[in-house]
């Protein structure tokens, strides 16, 4: 009898559903224990547990210190589960344990030091994920040191950790730099070439200095004198010359990039350049025009990063070299500045600038003839030439906004192209008529660089262009 009632409630046991062991299983509430790395904590049960075990000992271990205490120790980043046996040794509980950073103290440490930034942070798979919208680019950074700081502590277990960076900062984070290039340069130059021939007694005797004929022929002020008389001749010429030049050049690039997003800009165009290869000798197209690259970071409200290289060049005639097969190439001339600045919005700061002054001198005479007072120039040429150039790179950053487009004046607005009886009978050409006559196209927005987001500021008031 005894016999056939212990297999019964064997089988009772047996076929009885899971649940209805004490503890439950992994799917129950208050089972999953979050256990900071290299910290321990205590785990109180509810009755005597006979013995413990824990999936991974390289993640968490685990002392018994009474029969309904256990003590908990994190080790390394990762998950494992423990099991608990009671008296009885039946499975009276199964924990699922996390080891995860430290949340609690990095989440004090971002109060204390970043109290008013909305910032949260949580731990997956090892990662440290640290997510939020921050005032500005210092707070973030400042936040992802800390959370590095967490990590590198958690560093040296089995699991690789790493900061999973989802914040963001908010406000105006869109900068549109405004460069202005102007350069003013001023030349003057004078010369002074002679060339004579003497002929006496029918060619009997020659005195020649340089081709009067030539000189002639490619002076491009000259005077000529011819005297003669029976078999004696004398030809002079004398090429007078003087100079000014007057250069001016403004350019003002104008482009937007996003915080911390790279921008390029160029108008102009490229030129082909010969260079050698395996194969012989290939072509290489070159860049020309007003260049302008650069790299804006918000910092705080006002401040903000520029890297950026400004370049402006032109093809010039002055320096070309002649390659054979090829014919002349051209040579450039080019301003260009590189730096890294920091200023407010709507701030403005040289980058560059040139003040350059150069004076050449030379002069090619005939030896003693030369050196004669007045007469001594017949015999001589001379040119002087002075050259002065100023140069000045300044930059403007601002930050914008969406702007309507229905308010803007474009550059091509307001253009009226000719009928044929205005342009065959009235020689009439294409006009523009300025829109809004009575009104000005921009008007200072008063904006001070001070508070960009507050309502004033941006490309809807007068940072774009009206021609």
């Amino acid at each position: 009898m005894k016999t056939l009632l212990s297999g019964f409630m064997g089988l009772v046991l047996l076929v009885a559903p899971w649940p209805l062991l004490a503890g439950g299983n992994l799917g129950q509430a208050g089972n999953e224990v979050q256990l900071p790395i290299h910290k321990s904590r205590s785990l109180m049960l509810d009755r005597p547990a006979s013995r413990v075990s824990v999936g991974n000992p390289d993640i968490a271990d685990v002392l018994v210190l009474q029969d309904r205490e256990l003590y908990l120790v994190g080790k390394s980043l990762g998950h494992t589960n423990l099991m608990v046996w009671d008296m009885n040794d039946a499975l009276m509980q199964v924990y699922d344990i996390e080891v995860s950073h430290d949340l609690q103290g990095l989440k004090e440490r971002l109060y204390r030091f970043l109290p008013n930034e909305p910032i949260q942070v949580h731990t997956s798979q090892g990662q440290l994920v640290v997510s939020g919208e921050v005032s500005d680019l210092d707070k973030l950074n400042a936040a992802y040191e800390l959370a590095r700081g967490y990590v590198v502590a958690a560093e040296g277990g089995t699991a690789r950790s790493e900061v999973m960076n989802m914040m963001s900062v908010g406000g105006g984070q869109q900068v549109m730099l405004e460069v202005t290039v102007a350069e003013v340069a001023r030349d003057t130059s004078r010369n002074w070439e002679s060339a004579f021939g003497l002929s006496l007694r029918g060619g009997s005797f020659t005195l020649l200095r340089d081709s009067v004929s030539q000189l002639a022929d490619f002076g491009s002020n000259t005077l000529l004198g011819n005297w003669t008389s029976k078999d004696n001749i004398f030809q002079v010429a004398l090429d007078l010359a003087k100079t000014r030049g007057l250069a001016r050049v403004l350019a003002e690039p104008r482009i937007t990039a996003i915080s911390g997003q790279s921008a390029e800009f160029l108008s102009g165009g490229e030129f082909p350049v010969p260079v050698p290869n395996e194969d012989g000798i290939a072509v290489e197209f070159k860049e020309f025009g007003v260049g302008l690259k650069f790299t804006p970071v918000v910092l705080n409200s006002g401040k903000i990063n520029l890297n950026l290289n400004v370049a402006v060049s032109e093809p010039s005639t002055a320096n070309t070299a002649e390659i054979p097969i090829f014919g002349n190439i051209t040579a450039l001339n080019k301003r260009s500045a590189g730096t890294t600045v920091e200023l407010g919005d709507g701030q403005t700061i040289g980058i560059a600038g040139l003040l350059s002054e150069n004076t050449r001198e030379s002069v090619s005479q005939l030896p003693f003839a030369g050196d004669i007072p007045i007469l001594g120039n017949l015999f001589s040429s001379r040119s002087y030439v002075k050259g002065e150039s100023e140069l000045v790179i300044m930059v403007t950053p601002r930050l914008v906004r969406p702007f309507d487009k229905q308010q803007v004046t474009l550059p091509t607005d307001g253009f009226i192209e000719p009928n044929d009886l205005e342009f065959y009978l009235l020689g009439k050409m294409s006009e523009r008529t300025r829109v809004g006559d009575s009104t000005p196209l921009a008007q200072p927005s008063g904006n001070t660089g001070l508070n960009p987001a507050m309502g004033e500021g941006g490309m809807e008031q007068t940072y774009g262009q009206s021609l």
